[in-house]
């Protein structure tokens, strides 16, 4: 694989002021299965005023100085550059103190691969496994079990069992959430996300506790051949790989556990569980500090995700005028994954969730992006009539949707027609 000449210029920087410099990290893992590569991390065991000196005729971020990290700014490439972690002094201990074997190579055109802990062998094998003992890899960083989950879920890898077992016995008590919140959000876009929900859903509670209750819970329900649990996994396995999606699948059934009863034919029923997950979900998201964009758009995913799907153009038509395109059409994807994690008695809803999709192009086409401006009264006119104030708000509103929607035609004599008859 080409490594970008800027590279290797810094590389050669550090040498010739007499520092040792290697390729280390992800860059190098992508560089072993012939992965285009565009993050580059370099380790040296120059401290950062050396290189501070060694790069002061480039752009210096002030990113990671705390950590020993300088991000250099070599014309359109970012660098970030660390001195060797610990107290390292070579190559082999700053690897020993990385935190998976795929992550822990290095690289330098003149020495070729340094593999020291087989993470080319695991790479082969597909497998996450920690570096030298796991449990003392997740005592320098607890955050690491969560890392492990992303890297089986992106990679489609498996965990290694010793590394497995020593992630149980982690606490994330004391992590900080933002950095919590973005190595699930990582996590839950991988590709093979439905099987690492599946295998690993205790870790994944370590970050979201109320996870826990799901897992292994029964539903004893007709449309449901999964428990809570892995119903969620499969739903959000089958959505698209959009971080506000992913995650209002992962909350929507979230209080199903809480809402339990049996009939006394033995039938389960979860009576308000879309009330309780959007409860869940709204703390859960405070909780982790996810911004108020992503708070309000999953929030309503959650509460909605079991609603009446349109299947006809008028009721499509509402739907858009009502939640605007890219939230109706995140709630389809929703409507249709969830519908994938249950069982063939749900075809009459998926059935209609792919009329809703095919009506969705022509509801677009004739009026659903339909606004005040388009109609052929205007304010001015309501004016002339005696409207004011939120009166002459609420009357244009009333227009935009008998035209949107209702179908009415839009033009000033059939509009002025309905202010008379349901004005003032």
């Amino acid at each position: 694989m080409e490594i970008p000449r800027q590279v290797l210029h810094a590389l050669e920087m550090l040498e010739q002021k007499g520092f040792r410099a290697y390729i280390v990290g992800g860059a190098v893992r992508d560089m072993v299965v012939g992965k285009p590569q565009s993050d580059w991390d370099l380790a040296t065991n120059a401290d950062i005023a050396a290189m501070q000196d060694v790069f002061s005729s480039y752009r210096i971020l002030p990113l990671g100085l705390d950590h020993g990290t300088i991000t250099v700014a070599i014309e359109d490439t970012l660098l970030e550059i660390s001195t060797f972690r610990g107290n390292a002094q070579n190559i082999h201990d700053d690897c020993a103190k990385r935190d998976f074997t795929i992550n822990a190579m290095a690289y330098t055109p003149k020495q070729g691969f340094i593999d020291y802990f087989a993470g080319e062998e695991d790479i082969a094998r597909g497998v996450v496994r920690a570096v030298g003992s796991a449990r003392d890899r997740f005592s320098e960083d607890p955050l690491r079990v969560l890392r492990a989950l992303r890297f089986a879920s992106q990679l489609s890898y498996t965990i290694a069992e010793e590394t497995a077992q020593a992630m149980t016995s982690v606490s994330l008590t004391g992590v900080a959430v933002e950095r919590i919140t973005q190595e699930m959000t990582r996590m839950l876009l991988g590709d093979n996300i439905g099987q690492v929900l599946q295998s690993y859903g205790h870790i994944c509670a370590l970050g979201i506790p109320e996870i826990a209750p799901m897992i292994g819970f029964e539903q004893h329900n007709p449309y449901h051949w999964y428990d809570v649990w892995g119903h969620t996994a499969v739903v959000v396995a089958h959505t698209p790989p959009d971080p506000v999606v992913r995650w209002a699948a992962l909350f929507h059934d979230m209080g199903k556990p809480a809402t339990f009863s049996q009939s006394e034919d033995g039938i389960g029923h979860f009576y308000g569980h879309q009330r309780v997950s959007h409860e869940y979900a709204k703390a859960i998201m405070q909780r982790l500090k996810f911004s108020q964009d992503w708070q309000m758009r999953i929030a309503f995913l959650v509460q909605n995700h079991d609603i009446t799907v349109p299947n006809t153009l008028k009721k499509v038509k509402k739907a858009l005028y009502r939640m605007g395109k890219p939230m109706f059409e995140d709630l389809l994807s929703l409507f249709a994954a969830d519908c994938a994690g249950q069982s063939e008695r749900s075809i009459v809803r998926f059935q209609n969730v792919q009329r809703a999709k095919a009506l969705l192009p022509k509801a677009v086409e004739e009026n659903s992006l339909f606004t005040r401006k388009d109609l052929a009264i205007n304010g001015h006119d309501l004016l002339a009539l005696g409207f004011q104030g939120k009166d002459l708000g609420k009357m244009l509103e009333k227009l935009v949707w008998e035209v949107a929607v209702e179908g009415r035609d839009n033009t000033r004599e059939a509009l002025l027609a309905f202010v008379h008859e349901n004005g003032i």
